[in-house]
């Protein structure tokens, strides 16, 4: 049977259907119980992908960048570092206004209400089209809370834009760049255990991307531009250059040396977090797959995509990406996401139901029946010797573990008091500063002195009021806490939220693997004489021979693979700590 087809790709024949969706409120059932459950990827994805954004498209004006590029970088580059702290607004300026399938680049209002430039790219698939038509009774199951549309066999050029790591594709029928992300019923889900074509597993490669959560890591001159380029550190290289022509050579390059020695630190540790970031999220391996009509293949995790089945093996795996477990059982860790270190089990994806014939299928609404990225599979379990099989429903930055990801890079604002009146503090100084440049200017002018005397004493005023020095001060403060923090093995990857972090009095955490380790260890047995607990035996393998160490070592619910226990890690804990051995883990050898 034809597997229905992705979002904005080629279609099967006959049966092939599929949506461009994401715009509008996700349905707010689908948002409860996630805190209870620890379902992270649900609540992920309920915060940033729920809204399709707004959108301005704009197209480069070449006549309007003649003028304008040569006018902002004749006053020392003033112009071109405006247009770098204001992106958006030098976009509105270079560009003009035209409609989102014209834009060469589109201004993006993110859920925190702040404007983003993003760049509009393409890539060109024969075979797939768009349509309103209406699809057909086999296709009903593909109907969803949000519009649709179908995609029709044709010849297309895909235009897309990549914000905050997630893929936005253009669409004709509403006109605006959606999410992409296909959206399934159930069963249509169960129908794609025959596997994909080659030919449109490519197809979605080319829509989806690769299966890889990169975080990218920039080196250290981008770093220093975007340091330097910050309004506090060219204010206080204007001053130091002042500082320098009114012979103030010591004061100067001390300034100087500990600003540049602490910016210095603060790239070096900078790049080291998110480094240790993108060593840590990476992941590659090769897994098994069935493609053409349930061919077994061993490919690359990095060329999974949406509706490729993967055989899962008895002996488990780290799963690469979000899929939904369509055969057998699997007992799964996800300490990963939820902290939580009891594993859990899943079971198949069900069916239709007679009370909802066509259920679309949600992750966090079928959780029992997700087996989610970055999650370790322990063992599975399969009948009448046929193989566990789970469909692919999300793949790189959408998974749960790419939406975690995203929300370290991309954390929300804090809209904290502190650094409100921090930013009105600043903005009266400047004032005060402007008013004392001003009075300061025309008082000497007044009197006769020398223009550069005079200069210099006005800006005198200005450095005092506003301290130059005050970057290097921040910065290093800074740093030191970084590096007591990193004593303490806590990476920030943001060290201007360390500052914000003084107003923070209390914090609270749902579980205690959250803040130390997703494993249990055993403290100790207290045994009950006579109605009452007696002393604390540190090591239950001293036990005497009775119920208690009896009851340790055989009620528990571990099994062997590949003669290593595995199974749940309370259970597996209190056997080891009675230092009895599973006959089944024991390898009998002649001689």
């Amino acid at each position: 049977m034809d597997s229905p087809g992705p979002v904005g790709s080629q279609v099967p024949e006959k049966n092939g259907s599929a949506k461009l969706n994401g715009c509008g409120e996700r349905k707010s059932s689908a948002a409860s119980g996630n805190v209870a459950s620890g379902n992270v990827a649900a609540l992920l994805e309920e915060e940033e992908t729920a809204v399709c954004p707004p959108q301005q498209g704009y197209r480069r004006s070449l006549l309007r960048s003649v003028v304008l590029y040569p006018l902002a970088a004749l006053p020392l580059g003033l112009g071109l570092l405006l247009a770098y702290w204001l992106p958006c607004q030098w976009l509105r300026l270079t560009c003009y206004p035209a409609p989102l399938d014209q834009a060469s680049h589109v201004i993006v209002t993110d859920l925190d209400g702040k404007d983003r430039v993003e760049r509009v790219l393409s890539f060109e698939v024969a075979g797939w089209g768009l349509s309103d038509s209406e699809s057909s009774e086999e296709d009903s199951h593909f109907e969803s809370v949000n519009e649709s549309v179908t995609i029709l066999p044709g010849t297309q050029v895909v235009r897309y834009f990549v914000h905050r790591h997630l893929r936005y594709l253009y669409d004709p029928e509403r006109e605006k760049f959606v999410l992409l992300r296909c959206d399934y019923s159930c069963s249509s889900l169960h129908d794609m255990r025959g596997g994909l074509g080659t030919w449109e597993q490519q197809d979605r490669l080319l829509h989806y991307g690769p299966n890889a959560i990169d975080v990218p890591v920039k080196p250290y001159h981008v770093l220093l531009v975007e340091e330097v380029l910050h309004p506090f550190y060219i204010f206080q290289i204007v001053a130091v250059a002042f500082w320098m022509a009114d012979d103030y050579y010591y004061y100067s390059a001390t300034v100087f040396f500990i600003s540049s020695l602490s910016l210095i630190i603060s790239l070096v540790q900078t790049r080291r977090h998110l480094q240790q970031l993108h060593d840590m999220v990476a992941s590659s391996c090769t897994v098994t797959v069935l493609r053409d009509g349930r061919e077994i293949r061993e490919v690359r995790s990095e060329s999974l995509v949406p509706g490729d089945v993967l055989v899962v093996p008895p002996t488990g795996m780290m799963m690469p990406c979000d899929a939904a477990l369509l055969t057998g059982s699997a007992i799964v860790n996800e300490a990963m996401l939820t902290g939580e270190s009891v594993p859990v089990t899943k079971t198949p994806l069900p069916h239709d139901t007679a009370h909802d014939p066509a259920p679309l299928y949600e992750p966090n609404r079928y959780k029992r029946h997700t087996l989610f990225s970055g999650t370790q599979v322990i063992q599975t379990r399969f009948y009448a010797n046929s193989a566990v099989l789970a469909v692919v429903v999300r793949t790189g930055f959408s998974t749960a573990k790419g939406g975690m990801v995203r929300s370290i890079l991309f954390p929300k604002p804090l809209n904290m008091k502190f650094y409100a009146d921090a930013m009105k503090f600043v903005l009266v100084l400047g004032m005060l500063a402007l008013a004392g440049f001003v009075y300061t200017l025309a008082v000497e002018l007044s009197k006769g002195y020398q223009v550069k005397s005079t200069i210099l004493r006005a800006f005198d005023v200005i450095t005092i009021v506003v301290p130059p020095a005050l970057p290097a001060a921040l910065t290093v403060g800074t740093v030191y806490a970084l590096s007591r923090l990193r004593k303490q093995q806590i990476y920030c990857i943001s060290p201007q939220r360390v500052n914000l972090c003084g107003e923070i009095q209390l914090v609270c955490f749902d579980k205690t693997g959250t803040l130390t380790t997703d494993s249990l260890d055993i403290y100790g047995v207290k045994p009950v004489y006579r109605q009452s607990f007696g002393p604390l035996v540190a090591q239950p393998s001293r036990l005497e021979h009775g119920s208690l160490l009896h009851g340790m070592a055989t009620c528990h619910s571990l099994t062997s693979i590949n003669g290593q226990l595995t199974g749940d890690p309370l259970d597996l804990k209190m056997f080891q700590a009675t230092g009895w051995v599973s006959p089944a883990a024991v390898t009998v050898t002649d001689g």
